[in-house]
């Protein structure tokens, strides 16, 4: 009798949070609020409401369903949610009290006009956490390097500057997906990462050269994508990168010099193109582009292009690496000159 009683507790509070929900984020606005607030029906059946076998509320699945305002920390009393997706609304968010959802492990917040990851580090259950296309700036919290159960992150198409942070502690991370944000630095090893499989790094500032051991504890037989292009990586593709059987690697639009021999004879790398067209199926050589690739591929070629200087341009233009240390040292050199010039 007294864990009825309790049960019926838990599910009156269950009750209670998310019809504070339904009124803090606009519920008559909805696209879909079948069921809520009804008296008589089971909050198992309201939209996007589910349970687990106790009755108790185990995901909120909402995305792109019109909810706006301020999401309220109340959610997080909700000890049995294990899934919440809120992506594609016009919400306030905020992880203040995420550490008291103690099941929740997948978080999806992508399009939801997010602006601070404060609180993050509280959620050391999360397995998977998106948050791409919103406003998110400055440096990537350090607080994520602590979510040790992390196996997917997405924090790609926001404003975020800044080295990325030493994901070294993550070791049950497969998925990182940071591109077209302003990161900076240069590119890490995420040589302890051994389940990595997945790195988009794509469209930042990455300097530096790619690390010889790169991926270096992840097993050789894993199927790994990687996505480095529009960076300012220099230097020559590593060879260490051939003991990985399968690959699919794009490295367009960066400052590179070179691909090694050992990389070009992959049979099944970039979806078998680079057992056909051997090196210019990773990059198109210097005095080469192709339009929008930089690759040569099923359906692009590496066309004559006298201004191309790097390997794996994309455009046919003569492209300069300012950030590299002879360029920088060679701008200094002459505006040293210049000014001494001009105190003569």
């Amino acid at each position: 009798l007294g864990a009825m009683r309790c049960k019926a507790e838990v599910k009156k509070r269950e009750r209670e949070i998310l019809e504070i929900f339904y009124d803090k984020c606009g519920g008559d606005s909805w696209k879909n609020s079948e069921n809520w607030l009804s008296q008589g029906i089971d909050i198992c059946h309201w939209y996007g409401i589910g349970c687990n076998e106790e009755g108790s509320v185990d995901s909120i699945l909402l995305g792109n369903n019109n909810l706006a305002g301020k999401t309220p920390r109340e959610l997080f009393e909700l000890k049995d949610l294990k899934w919440l997706w809120l992506y594609s609304n016009p919400i306030d968010f905020s992880f203040q009290g995420i550490g008291e959802a103690s099941s929740l492990t997948s978080l999806l917040l992508d399009a939801t006009g997010l602006t601070s990851l404060d609180g993050v580090g509280q959620a050391y259950q999360l397995v998977e956490l998106q948050a791409r296309f919103n406003r998110l700036t400055g440096p990537i919290p350090d607080d994520l390097t602590h979510l040790v159960n992390l196996e997917s992150l997405s924090l790609a198409d926001n404003d975020l500057k800044g080295p990325i942070p030493n994901f070294s502690r993550l070791h049950r991370l497969k998925n990182l997906r940071l591109g077209n944000n302003k990161l900076s630095g240069e590119l890490p090893s995420f040589a302890s990462n051994n389940k990595l499989h997945t790195v988009d790094l794509s469209e930042n500032r990455i300097t530096g050269e790619i690390p010889s051991n790169f991926l270096a504890s992840l097993p050789t037989d894993e199927a790994v994508y990687i996505d480095l292009a529009k960076n300012q990586i220099e230097g020559e593709v590593p060879s260490e990168l051939d003991r990985f059987n399968k690959m699919t690697i794009y490295l367009k639009d960066n400052f590179i010099t070179g691909v090694h021999t050992d990389l070009c004879d992959e049979q099944d790398w970039n979806d078998g193109d680079v057992g056909k067209y051997q090196c210019a199926a990773i990059l198109c050589p210097p005095g080469t582009y192709a339009p929008g690739r930089g690759r040569q591929s099923k359906s692009s070629q590496c066309l004559d292009c006298d201004q191309a200087k790097f390997y794996g341009q994309s455009e046919c233009v003569l492209r300069k690496n300012s950030a590299s240390k002879n360029g920088l040292l060679f701008t200094v050199f002459i505006t040293m000159s210049v000014c001494i010039g001009m105190l003569v």
